[in-house]
């Protein structure tokens, strides 16, 4: 097999001029710092009135904190017992490195990179679509389908890249 000089062995089978890739990893970036977030927030301040804060962000935000979706945020958020913000902090942050693991992987198109997305996204379908029989919504469909269409692309190209 000749290589372009530019290239090695590990990087032959991935296209350089792949535009789809950095979106992929832009998206799990921005998810790996969200998480990372709320789960600093949660483990620094276990015991914060969460519900009070967010509707006080969505007023100074200028939206109506008694709209649908933001009032059943506000309701799931107050039915979180103080003692439970450790645990959820964590398993944030643990989430939120596995999301940053992934963009890395991803922005650099490692193979280990576009695997480590495929099986960790997979293993979350289950739980999603479990969610949308108890209430669909326009946000977790669109979480699904974003989902599904990654792995589908992500399966495509390592696939093509083993041949």
């Amino acid at each position: 097999m000749t290589l372009a000089p530019h290239m090695t062995p590990s990087s032959a089978p991935t296209t350089s001029h792949d535009r789809l890739l950095p979106w992929i990893a832009a998206e799990r970036t921005f998810r790996a710092v969200v998480l990372l977030a709320v789960g600093i927030a949660l483990v620094t301040h276990p015991h914060a009135n969460w519900a009070s804060d967010i509707a006080h962000l969505a007023e100074h935000l200028g939206l109506d904190p008694k709209e649908n979706w933001i009032q059943r945020i506000i309701d799931d958020v107050s039915k979180i017992h103080t003692n439970q913000d450790l645990l959820f902090g964590l398993v944030a942050i643990g989430y939120g490195v596995l999301e940053g693991a992934e963009a890395y992987g991803l922005f650099k198109r490692r193979r280990w990179g576009e695997w480590l997305t495929v099986v960790a996204t997979s293993l979350l379908f289950i739980p999603e679509v479990w969610e949308l029989t108890k209430s669909a919504s326009f946000l977790k469909v669109g979480a699904v389908v974003v989902n599904v269409a990654v792995v589908a692309y992500l399966l495509w190209r390592l696939r093509r890249a083993s041949r």
